[in-house]
């Protein structure tokens, strides 16, 4: 019973990483039209796009790997170390450019009232 419930947890390991990548391939190809999770400046709606697909291949590989049998490589750890500054340093940049876009808004709101 065990193995099926731990091969249940692989699949739904593996379709979590395919949505990583198809969600990132969104935010890739169309960054003025990206997913809900991320708004912001092209280039850190497409470094979180990037991120999103080498997380999503990642998380996919290595469970696949291990579901044959095979100790997932170094080549993961890479992807990941490359993958998690893209996905963070770009959800940064997305907060940031929403508070400065706030400010802005505030601003000339203010200075037509005046």
């Amino acid at each position: 019973m065990t193995e099926v419930f731990d091969r249940a947890v692989d699949l739904l390991v593996v379709a979590m990483g395919l949505g990583c990548v198809w969600l990132g391939c969104r935010a890739v190809v169309r960054p003025r039209r990206p997913p809900e999770p991320i708004q912001g400046p092209v280039w850190g709606v497409r470094a979180w796009g990037l991120g999103f697909v080498l997380l999503g291949i990642s998380l996919a590989v290595e469970t696949v790997t291990s579901m044959a049998g095979g100790q997932p490589g170094w080549p993961t750890d890479v992807i990941r170390w490359v993958a998690g500054p893209l996905v963070v340093g770009s959800i940064v940049t997305a907060i940031v450019a929403g508070r400065q876009q706030r400010r802005r808004a505030r601003t000339v709101k203010g200075g037509q009232q005046g």
